[in-house]
C-alpha cells in the first residue's frame, strides 16, 4: 500500500515539476543570450569597410579597421596636373583622415535601441541578415581651397596675340599665349569628388582655355615683301623730315588679319606738338602755309602706291588739290586730321604687314605677306585726259625789295586730270586692267614779288604788301 501511495504522489508531482524545469533552462538561456546581446561588444553581422567586427570591442574593432585601410589605402600624396605641370599636395597637409571611430560608433549602437526583448530581436535579425557599414573620409577644405589658389596664379594668363617684325631684311616671330583661368570652386568639387572616392590618381585640372585673335599659326607666313614703293624728300627741311620719320615709325610693322582695314588718321594720331608732330609746311586752298604735322602726306601717298602694288582695296582716299614734286598726279592721297583719311582694307586670305623707314633722303614702304601663288604682278599706269593753263601770272609790289629786285614767291603749275589703272601681269603678259580713279588737279596761279621801280615792266595786275 505504501510503494502505491509513493506511485502516486511521484506522479502528481512530474506534471508541476516538469513545467518549472523548462521554464528554469528557457530562463538560464535567456539570460545567457541577454547578456551576449546587450554586452560591451558590437553585434555579430556587422562590418565595417568589409572587415567583420562581430563580438569585437568599440576599441578593438578601431585598430582592426585602421590597420586594413591603411594597408588598402597607403597612398599619403595626391597629384594634379595641367597640361605639362604637375603640384603634389601631401594628404596630411590638409588634414585628410579616415573617420573610423564614427563608423565604430556606429556600429556599436546597433542593436542596443528599446527594451530587451526589441534588442534581442534586433540583434538576431542583424546575425541573420548581416550590415555593412562604411568609413567617411574628412579633410580641411579650406587648407584645399587655399592650395588651388596657389596653383591658380601659376595656370591663369592673359590671351597675347602672335606677332611679326620686320626689320633689317628679317622677319621675326612671337608665339601667342592663349587665355587661360582655372576655377577654383569648380577644381575645389572635382578634387573633392576624387578625396571622397578615395582614388588617389593624378587628377586633371578643369582650365578654361581660348585662343587669342592672332595665332603663330596665322603669321608664321608673312614672310616676302609682296609691294615696294618709295618717294624723296629733302632732309636739309629739319622739321619735315622728324615729321615723316614720326609717321613712319606710327605705321611700322602694324599687321592686318584679312577684312581688317587700315586708318591713316587712326595709326598716327592727333597732328599736335604734344603727340610729337613739328611745324613744316601743308598745302591749303592751293597754298604752302606753316601748319603742325607737315609732310605725313608724302608719308600717305608712299603707302597709298605700296597698298596698290599688293593688290589691296583702297576704301577711303583723296588727292591733293595741286599737284606735288616728289610723286605723280593720280597717285598721291591727302589726309587731314579732321575730315579726309587714307584707309584701305586687307582683301587678301592671309596677313599682311606694313614696313616703313627712312634711308638717307628716301622714304621706302613695302607690303610683307605671302607670296602669290597665281604668279600676279601688279603695275600702276596713269593717263593724262586733261592739261589746264594756269591764270596770267599774278605780279605782288613789294616795297620792301630793293630796286630792280623781284622774288617768285609761287610758281605756275598746269592743271591736269588724269586717271589711274591697276594693271596686273603674269609673265610678262597683261591679264587685266581696272580703273581705279579719276583726280583733277586745279592749276596754280603763279606769284612774284617785285620792287616798286620795276612795276612798270609789268600789266598784270599789282597788290601791294606790307
Amino acid at each position: 500500500m505504501l510503494s502505491m501511495r509513493i506511485v502516486r504522489r511521484k506522479r502528481r508531482i512530474w506534471p508541476v515539476l516538469v513545467p518549472v524545469l523548462i521554464i528554469a533552462a528557457f530562463t538560464a538561456a535567456f539570460l545567457v543570450l541577454t547578456k551576449r546581446y546587450t554586452g560591451d561588444t558590437i553585434r555579430k553581422g556587422i562590418s565595417i569597410e568589409n572587415t567583420d567586427v562581430s563580438w569585437l570591442t568599440a576599441e578593438d574593432a578601431r585598430v582592426l579597421v585602421e590597420d586594413r585601410l591603411k594597408k588598402s589605402y597607403g597612398a599619403d600624396m595626391l597629384t594634379l596636373t595641367y597640361a605639362e605641370k604637375k603640384w603634389d599636395i601631401k594628404l596630411s597637409d590638409i588634414d585628410y583622415s579616415y573617420k573610423v571611430g564614427d563608423a565604430v560608433e556606429r556600429a556599436f549602437s546597433i542593436g542596443r535601441e528599446g527594451n530587451i526583448f526589441k534588442k534581442l530581436i534586433d540583434s538576431i535579425t542583424l546575425s541573420k541578415n548581416g550590415l555593412k557599414l562604411d568609413v567617411d573620409v574628412g579633410f580641411d577644405r579650406e587648407k584645399l581651397r587655399s592650395r588651388l589658389e596657389e596653383i591658380k596664379k601659376q595656370c591663369d594668363s592673359a590671351a597675347k596675340n602672335a606677332s611679326v617684325t620686320y626689320s633689317g631684311g628679317k622677319f621675326e616671330y612671337t608665339r601667342d599665349i592663349p587665355f587661360r583661368e582655372l576655377d577654383v570652386d569648380t577644381n575645389l568639387k572635382l578634387v573633392e569628388n576624387y578625396l571622397s572616392k578615395r582614388d588617389f590618381g593624378d587628377i586633371e585640372l578643369i582650365v578654361v582655355e581660348k585662343e587669342p585673335e592672332i595665332t603663330y599659326e596665322d603669321v608664321k607666313n608673312v614672310n616676302s615683301v609682296i609691294s615696294s614703293f618709295s618717294t624723296s624728300f629733302n632732309r636739309n627741311d629739319v622739321n619735315r623730315t622728324d615729321n615723316i620719320k614720326l609717321a613712319c615709325s606710327r605705321i611700322n610693322n602694324v599687321l592686318l588679319m584679312p577684312g581688317d582695314e587700315f586708318s591713316m588718321n587712326r595709326e598716327l594720331g592727333p597732328r599736335t606738338h604734344a603727340n610729337g608732330y613739328k611745324q613744316a609746311p601743308i598745302i591749303f586752298k592751293n597754298e604752302l602755309v606753316p601748319g603742325t604735322g607737315g609732310g605725313v602726306c608724302q608719308v600717305s601717298s608712299t603707302l597709298f602706291n605700296a597698298v596698290l602694288l599688293a593688290g589691296l582695296e583702297v576704301t577711303e582716299r583723296e588727292h591733293h588739290s595741286m599737284p606735288l614734286t616728289y610723286i605723280s598726279p593720280g597717285r598721291d592721297a591727302t589726309i587731314t586730321e579732321s575730315s579726309i583719311d587714307f584707309r584701305f582694307r586687307n582683301n587678301l586670305s592671309y596677313p599682311v604687314l606694313i614696313s616703313a623707314g627712312v634711308k638717307g633722303n628716301k622714304l621706302n614702304i613695302s607690303i610683307l605677306g605671302r607670296k602669290r601663288d597665281d604668279g600676279i604682278e601688279f603695275r600702276l599706269k596713269t593717263k593724262t585726259i586733261g592739261v589746264y593753263k594756269p591764270k596770267p601770272e599774278k605780279i605782288v609790289l613789294d616795297e620792301s625789295l630793293e630796286p630792280g629786285k623781284k622774288e617768285v614767291e609761287r610758281k605756275p603749275i598746269n592743271g591736269i586730270r588724269v586717271i589711274l589703272y591697276r594693271e596686273a601681269y603674269r609673265n610678262g603678259k597683261l591679264q587685266w586692267s581696272e580703273k581705279l580713279n579719276e583726280d583733277y588737279y586745279r592749276p596754280v596761279q603763279g606769284i612774284t614779288r617785285v620792287s616798286s621801280d620795276i612795276r612798270h615792266r609789268y600789266h598784270a595786275q599789282e597788290t601791294p604788301v606790307d
